[in-house]
């Protein structure tokens, strides 16, 4: 079964407000640690601003 849209976006706010996921459905912890990711490697390599050169 797939999951709904709204059912996505409670799995995303959750994500990216820190909150704990209180499913043991293995489709929706598979795209929670999903998201948990992305927002990780999007952290890791945020842009630092205009590098200077002098």
């Amino acid at each position: 079964m797939t999951l709904s849209a709204h059912r996505k976006h409670k799995i995303y706010v959750a994500a990216i407000m820190g909150y704990g996921l209180g499913s043991d459905d293995p489709e929706e912890v598979a795209f929670y640690n999903k998201i948990k990711e992305e927002m990780k490697d999007l952290k890791k390599n945020a842009h630092r601003g205009i590098v200077r050169e002098d």
